[in-house]
Parts: C-alpha cells; structure tokens; sequence
C-alpha cells in the first residue's frame, strides 16, 4: 500500500499555492522558510512528481501541482466541514431522537417539552411514536427508542428516570349525567356505574392500576366498554355510555359535554416518567433531559 502524504506536508503545499511565495507562506505558517522548503520537497518525493517550480524571481505551480492544489484545496474545505458537523452532533444540536409517549404525556407534557426543545436544538429531528408503557420499556431495551414518556412507577438499574408529574385520578362522566352535580366522588359512588376504559392491549398497565385502586377497596366493576386510545374513551363517555378513570390533568382540556371530578377517598398518583437506557446516553438525549428538567423542576 502506498504511503500518502499527512496533512501537515498538504496544508504547507496548499498556502504556498496560494501565496506563490515561500516567504510569505512560512508566515502564515509561522515557520521557517527553509523548514517550508524541506515540507514542500518531502511531498514532491513522496508522491513521486513536481508540485512547485522555484526561480530567484517566483514562484509557480506546475501543471500537477494546480490540479493537486485543486482536488486537496476541495479535500481540506470537506474535512473542515466534517469536524464542525462532528463538533455539532457531539454537542447534541443535530441528529435524530426518537421519543416515545403515552396517552398521560400527549395531551401537555410531551408537546410543552418537545416545544422548547426544538426552539433551542432546531437541527435534531424529532421522530415521536405513540405507543402503551410496556412497549416502550421494550423498544428502550432495544435501542429501537432514546428516550420515553411513560405512566410509573418503573425503578431498573439498566434505565435512568425522572418524574415529571405526581396527579391524582380522577373520574370523568358525562355533563348530563345524575352524578354530574356532585362536587366530587367517592370509588364506591363511581363502581356503582358502568365504566368506560383503555383496552388492555393499549392501557395493560394502567387498567391494572385502576382494578388495584378499586380492590384495594374490595369493590368490584364493571367494564360497559373498551377504547384504544383517549379520544375514544371521552367520545363514549360523552355520550353517557359509562364513567371513566383518568390523570386529572385532562380537566384542562376536557371538552364542555364532560365534567372532571376529584376522587375523595383515593390516595392513589399517577405518574408520568421520562425514562432512558444508561447505556445508549447521547448529548442530544442530554440536552432533552435537561430541557424536561427546566420545564418540571419537580423532576428529583
């Protein structure tokens, strides 16, 4: 394999091809003339033809030396280019994250960070896909995911977490319905009703923190129907069809047909974490980190 020229010996050739001149060259350089000389000599017997003809009166490229100077001239500006993309990816201002969510961070917490993260970072491409807590924890174990908004608690020493929101359930019913009035409800008052929940496809482990909630109180109820996601459940439940269980952060956003009441004998939270794999850290999954972190300085 031949022995290509270093950098150094390039750049050397490069000023001189600029300057047309080795005294003005070697003060670019800040070296000495005759150490310019010997770089410039080294290059021309390591690639084996004349790069500069040298007269008492100028200096001049050959015919080699114009098209070397050109292509190396068009290499040094791409090296260039490269270190400072390099410089950006590793401070985390470009690339792509890919964030997970679910229906609890969709509504406000997801979009509000995401917001501001694209504000400071404009050049990271966010790819988000909405997907139930348990999927999420499998595709953060396979790298298939870099960061993730999921319901809690969740405590491994493979991932790092942050809380960013404690809300208490709460129980959502139709504006027309007889409980509409009351000013809040208790868990016995709710199981006399029909509900209206997640499938446990989608909502596998929030349907097992609501059936917790209401054993714990050695109540049992009953499921009038099934939604995949949220939507769904407030359109049924607008129509009257059943009560429903959900993050009382939805009382912001519920629509005029619905009513949000406080659970006044629960003491159960909901949880929203920001979870990501300790051993696939990035600095634009940092820079994520700690943009959720200004925006919930709760997060401990």
């Amino acid at each position: 394999m031949a022995i290509l020229p270093n950098s150094r010996d390039i750049e050397a050739f490069n000023v001189v091809a600029v300057e047309l001149s080795f005294r003005r060259a070697a003060e670019r350089l800040a070296i000495d003339q005759s150490a310019l000389s010997r770089r410039i000599r080294q290059l021309e017997n390591l690639i084996g033809y004349q790069l500069v003809r040298r007269t008492t009166r100028e200096v001049s490229l050959t015919a080699a030396g114009e098209i070397f100077h050109e292509r190396t001239r068009l290499m040094s500006n791409q090296i260039a280019t490269a270190v400072r993309a390099g410089e950006i990816a590793a401070e985390g201002r470009s690339g792509l994250l890919r964030v997970g969510y679910m229906s609890f961070a969709a509504i406000e917490i997801m979009p509000q960070i995401v917001r501001e993260f694209t504000l400071r970072y404009p050049d990271i491409e966010l790819e988000l896909q909405y997907m139930r807590t348990q999927g999420q924890k499998i595709e953060l174990s396979r790298n298939n995911l870099d960061v993730c908004f999921m319901l809690g608690p969740f405590s491994h020493p493979q991932y790092e977490t942050r809380l960013l929101v404690s809300e208490p359930p709460a129980a959502i019913l139709s504006a027309q319905h007889r409980l509409a009035t009351r000013p809040s409800l208790t868990l016995a008052e709710i199981a006399a009703y029909p509900l209206v929940l997640g499938t446990t496809a989608e909502w596998d482990s929030y349907r097992l923190f609501v059936n917790d909630m209401f054993s714990r109180e050695g109540l049992a109820i009953k499921i009038s129907y099934e939604a995949s996601n949220a939507l769904g459940i407030l359109g049924l439940v607008s129509s009257g069809l059943g009560i429903s269980i959900y993050s009382q952060g939805i009382s912001r956003f519920q629509p005029r047909t619905i009513m949000t009441k406080p659970i006044s004998d629960c003491q159960d939270r909901i949880f929203t974490l920001l979870v990501w794999n300790r051993a696939y850290k990035t600095p634009a999954l940092m820079n994520f980190v700690e943009v959720a972190e200004e925006l919930y300085p709760g997060i401990t």
